[in-house]
């Protein structure tokens, strides 16, 4: 039989899986903030890893099908892969699984960094997509825009002054 601190800890991580998608450390991180300054701290460290062992068993949280969302949705919003992988290390999933993740959606587009740059030039109306007169102002502007999503002088040089519309639509389309 569970104890009272064990029943209102879970109930909380049951609320929180129910709307959220999450790896089993942002839900530990979320439970800690949660029970940190209550009556249900004390011993509390136990019953979450408990928790956490639960609903890994129930299949309620599976990291790797998280990390495959996640940088799936990451990459689709044109971030790049070094910025996706940061991101998903925050959300506390391992490395093994993020290279898991990678090398699976590598082998169905080998060039992702192309296409989430391309899918992000795209959507922010840059490169060959943009309605303003090109100059030193856009040009930083844009290069600022793709180099805080991640991606590198060569790749955002390739895509916002090299390539013409049609052909980052063909990458787009992949």
């Amino acid at each position: 039989m569970k104890d009272k601190q064990h029943l209102d800890i879970q109930a909380k991580a049951i609320w929180y899986v129910e709307r959220y998608a999450t790896s089993s450390e942002n839900l530990r991180k979320y439970l800690v903030r949660k029970v940190r300054d209550s009556h249900l701290s004390i011993g509390s460290a136990e019953i979450i890893d408990e928790i956490i062992r639960e609903f890994q068993g129930q299949k309620i949280i599976n990291d790797k099908l998280f990390a495959e969302g996640k940088l799936r949705n990451l990459i689709l919003r044109g971030w790049s892969i070094n910025k996706s992988i940061y991101k998903l290390k925050q959300l506390g999933i391992s490395s093994h699984d993020i290279e898991t993740c990678i090398d699976e959606m590598k082998k169905e587009n080998s060039e992702l960094d192309l296409y989430a740059a391309a899918r992000l030039v795209k959507k922010r109306s840059l490169g060959a997509f943009r309605r303003v007169e090109f100059n030193d102002k856009v040009k930083n502007k844009e290069f600022g825009i793709m180099s805080r999503a991640g991606f590198s002088y060569g790749l955002c040089k390739k895509l916002l002054v090299d390539m013409k519309k049609e052909e980052i639509e063909d990458i787009y389309e992949r």
